[in-house]
């Protein structure tokens, strides 16, 4: 709204600017956890065709990932008043196949991890093969986990 007399002079409007950024790989995020992904900065400069302004921007730009399991069963065992710390047990010898076959890709994953030097990962890895895997090899991959991640 315009007071009678009085002119503006100049205006400045500001548009919106966007950016994109991919991400391509893998992290291993914990149940109710949260991993970085990660991110980009960029500068802007500019100075006015006469030479008499200038004028800089900077914008950051990230990505996480969080996560948040929920166990049907457990929850289920919950409500009927069941024991909720009972581990599902597999239907099917190929569903006990499956299980240790994660695990055992999970331990891979985990040494992958410590040789280069990305610990919190490989912990974590590890965590969640033993989890996968019953008796022997469970045992194996806590031992591994002890020797290689040593605090």
């Amino acid at each position: 709204m315009a007071s009678a007399g009085l002119v503006a002079q100049g205006q400045v409007v500001q548009l919106p600017t966007f950016r994109t950024f991919s991400y391509s790989g893998s992290v291993l995020v914990p149940d109710g956890g949260t991993a970085v992904l990660g991110g980009n900065s960029s500068t802007f400069r500019s100075r006015s065709p006469r030479g008499n302004g200038q004028s800089s921007a900077r914008s950051f730009g990230g990505g996480s990932v969080t996560a948040t399991v929920i166990d049907s069963d457990a929850m289920d065992r919950q409500i009927r008043g069941l024991d909720t710390t009972a581990r599902r047990t597999d239907a099917t010898p190929s569903d006990r196949i499956g299980r240790i076959e994660e695990g055992k890709s999970l331990v891979r994953f985990a040494r992958k991890m410590a040789s280069v030097g990305k610990l919190s990962q490989a912990r974590m890895a590890y965590k969640m093969a033993i989890d996968k895997l019953d008796g022997r090899l469970a045992a194996l991959a806590a031992a591994e986990s002890r020797r290689l991640l040593r605090p």
